[in-house]
């Protein structure tokens, strides 16, 4: 039996599902000196990275020469020192990807990217992890391996989309009551745009809330359980 860690892979990897921003780390094309810029952020399914970035910008020059990059993402605590606040660096290598799941995704944490996604000097690319750095204040910091950090999630892969499809046709009143009862916004109009392990993206307009499923869940009959469960639960 392994030993539990004082930070663990589940909550590192929906600290990165929360982050809507991050630091991207890349190596500049002239004199390898580490380059930090700030990003727009989103996750695949698994919870790996996913930016959108234009040609133009240093990072992505950066990248095109030398894909070895990192991403750090961080929850600042209200008060005090910001350093207790808990962090996660994933480490690896970027690629490009394309295809209507990546734009569906990534647009659902942010919604004001549809205006320039399209464009031709735009594109994705998705940190293929090789290791992850997670740190939650004294006592609790953690050298995590990426298959740890983001197990294989074939079968949500493969349903998402359906079941994104599904929620909104057929259960429009139990997404209208998630937003409200258990993330505190006014009910109406909301959709699900995405939905993995972790959680699902709930977006209406520009308004983006994380429903998180607490426990993770690998297949669609623990996806179908954790809904039903937080559907009864809206309903009290």
């Amino acid at each position: 039996m392994s030993e539990r860690r004082s930070f663990s892979a589940d909550e590192a990897r929906n600290l990165l599902r929360r982050a809507r921003t991050g630091t991207l780390g890349t190596l500049n094309a002239e004199g390898g000196i580490p380059y930090a810029s700030l990003v727009n952020l989103a996750t695949d399914v698994r919870g790996c990275p996913v930016i959108l970035v234009s040609t133009l910008a240093w990072h992505t020059r950066n990248l095109l020469a030398d894909p070895r990059g990192s991403v750090m993402v961080a929850e600042m605590p209200p008060e005090g020192d910001a350093l207790t606040g808990a962090r996660v660096t994933v480490m690896g290598r970027f690629s490009r990807v394309e295809g209507r799941e990546v734009s569906r995704r990534y647009l659902a944490r942010h919604p004001a990217a549809e205006l320039y996604a399209g464009f031709g000097d735009f594109a994705f690319w998705r940190l293929e992890p090789e290791l992850a750095h997670a740190v939650a204040g004294f006592g609790r910091i953690e050298t995590i391996p990426a298959n740890e950090l983001f197990p294989s999630a074939d079968e949500m892969i493969a349903l998402e989309e359906g079941a994104v499809q599904h929620m909104n046709e057929d259960h429009e009143d139990a997404i209208q009551r998630f937003a409200e009862k258990l993330l505190g916004a006014t009910a109406g109009g909301w959709k699900i745009m995405a939905i993995d392990p972790d959680g699902a993206d709930l977006r209406r307009g520009e308004e983006v809330l994380r429903l998180p499923f607490g426990t993770p869940v690998y297949s669609g009959g623990a996806l179908r359980s954790c809904l039903a469960k937080l559907g009864e639960q809206t309903r009290v």
